[in-house]
């Protein structure tokens, strides 16, 4: 009678189990991410650019690998900045399998920032401005891209240097305060009349504010043109 070695054995079984990893090949974790960010890429609802990055899969993880194309899905109709769950599923008739896994997405754009600190109710000049490249996944969406919303309006509170100007730091110049003396003009196709007036109230560009008239006395409703210049429309 020929008796097997223990030894010998384990070796056989070492050696088929190895053969069998070998014949079944798992599926890259590479590849896995390159779905999500593919998807992510396709379904995004952002503007300007953004980054992706997923987060590593557990390095114990082992799948099949799929034979047909990846296909990957997300829990929600709409992709936006932040974390985000998106799901990877293989759909092989002999190996099914679906894991989902996690993204954070970051987004990029130009926007209005400070270029020197600025003091409460100070008017702001394109000198005092600049255009850089913020993340603004984490941002209110009142921030500025344009130059011309932020220009020769006032702040309403002390901002540092590099600060990221913002459309509720900011409100209309007063052109006229209460007390000025004002001009007070109206035109007509064959007329133009030019008057002195009293502000009754302060009032900003566009504002209609009260007015008295120096010569009657009359209070009237003018609407303000520029520091010192209020229309009148009969």
């Amino acid at each position: 009678m020929i008796k097997k070695s223990p030894v010998l054995l384990i070796l056989v079984f070492i050696f088929l189990s190895n053969a069998y990893a070998e014949e079944q090949a798992m599926q890259s974790h590479e590849s896995i991410n390159e779905a999500v960010k593919v998807y992510i890429a396709q379904h995004i609802n952002l503007s300007g650019e953004f980054e992706v990055s997923v987060t590593p899969l557990d390095s114990r993880l082992n799948l099949p690998q799929c034979s047909n194309s990846l296909e990957a899905f997300s829990p929600t109709e709409v992709i936006k900045a932040g974390r985000v769950t998106i799901g990877v599923r293989c759909n092989n008739q002999e190996k099914k399998w679906s894991i989902f896994t996690s993204a954070i997405i970051k987004t990029f754009q130009n926007i209005v920032v400070l270029s020197q600190p600025l003091q409460r109710g100070e008017i702001i000049t394109r000198a005092h401005l600049a255009i850089e490249r913020r993340e603004t996944s984490n941002l209110r969406d009142d921030f500025v891209t344009e130059l011309e919303y932020v220009e020769n309006k006032q702040l309403t509170h002390q901002l540092s240097a590099g600060a990221i100007v913002s459309l509720k730091n900011l409100v209309e110049p007063k052109l006229i305060k209460r007390g000025d003396k004002v001009i007070i003009s109206t035109s007509r196709p064959e007329f133009s009349i030019r008057m002195s007036g009293i502000a009754m109230m302060d009032g900003t560009k566009g504002q209609l504010i009260k007015v008295k008239n120096q010569n009657s006395g009359r209070i009237i409703n003018a609407t303000v043109i520029e520091s010192g210049l209020v229309t009148v429309n009969y």
